[in-house]
């Protein structure tokens, strides 16, 4: 009983509202001073607990032979009417914020540390997105996301996915970056890069043991940023799908020269 009636506080209950219901789901129907007694509730208090319950329809009253007694909603009909509730509270709420949401304020970018949250911050970027989405990651962070991107792709939505690294994923437009091995020992670090609608971005670094750091926003320059950059890398995968022979003979097998920027012979290409 304790366990339930610290659960139903959670959801709103007042702790003799959650002792009374629970004492009735025990053994009923009660009368209100039984109702006292097997739930620890004081007698002046007991009556106006069961009104608030009896307004919120979770307990109802019968009539015996003597007195009024009190039998309790059962579980899984109260578990489906709070449910519904919410549903229908959360769209209400859902429409009204729509009213306001031309204020919100683009320009503010939100630091998010636990690889966790960032992981459940490309899952609702991708969730939200209606138009198009463009991603750049390595596989650990692929197989996080994969449902989520499958569900995008059944949408209709037009995906432009960079994936470093051999894969057998299918997601329309994908695009496998041929230099994961430099880049990965050249930084320690997988990067990390998602644009959904043109109106969000999120980038990370993720290091050793899913140490993240990241940084979401709104603001029109950082998507704009983040944009060009999976932009400009996907112009460079298809450049390399033509002219991958000749690239691999001046820049190495893995592209190595074509990292460092500062080579004397780049300047005169």
């Amino acid at each position: 009983m304790v366990a339930a009636v610290g659960q139903l506080k959670e959801l709103g209950f007042s702790e003799y509202e959650a002792k009374a219901y629970t004492a009735l789901l025990g053994e009923n129907p009660l009368t209100a001073y039984e109702i006292a007694k097997n739930s620890g509730i004081p007698t002046s208090k007991v009556y106006e607990v069961i009104r608030r319950l009896e307004v919120k329809h979770i307990v109802q009253p019968i009539y015996g032979e003597r007195s009024k007694m009190f039998v309790p909603l059962s579980p899984d009909e109260f578990v489906q009417n709070y449910k519904a509730t919410v549903e229908d509270s959360l769209s209400a709420v859902r429409d009204k914020l729509k009213d306001v949401k031309s204020g919100m304020d683009r320009s503010y970018t939100l630091h998010i540390k636990e690889y966790d949250n960032f992981t459940m911050k490309a899952k609702r970027m991708i969730d939200r997105a209606r138009n198009t989405i463009l991603l750049m990651a390595w596989p650990a962070e692929t197989d996080r996301l994969l449902f989520t991107l499958i569900g995008a792709q059944e949408r209709g939505i037009k995906i432009a996915f960079v994936h470093y690294g051999a894969t057998n994923i299918r997601v329309q437009k994908l695009y496998r970056h041929p230099v994961e091995e430099t880049i990965y020992a050249e930084k320690k670090v997988r990067g990390f890069s998602l644009v959904a609608d043109a109106q969000e971005a999120l980038n990370a670094k993720i290091s050793g043991h899913d140490s993240t750091d990241a940084i979401w926003s709104m603001n029109e320059g950082f998507v704009m940023m983040a944009e060009d950059y999976i932009r400009h890398d996907i112009y460079l995968m298809r450049t390399i799908q033509r002219l991958d022979p000749a690239m691999r003979k001046h820049f190495g097998e893995k592209y190595e020269k074509l990292l460092n920027i500062f080579e004397e012979e780049d300047a005169h290409l």
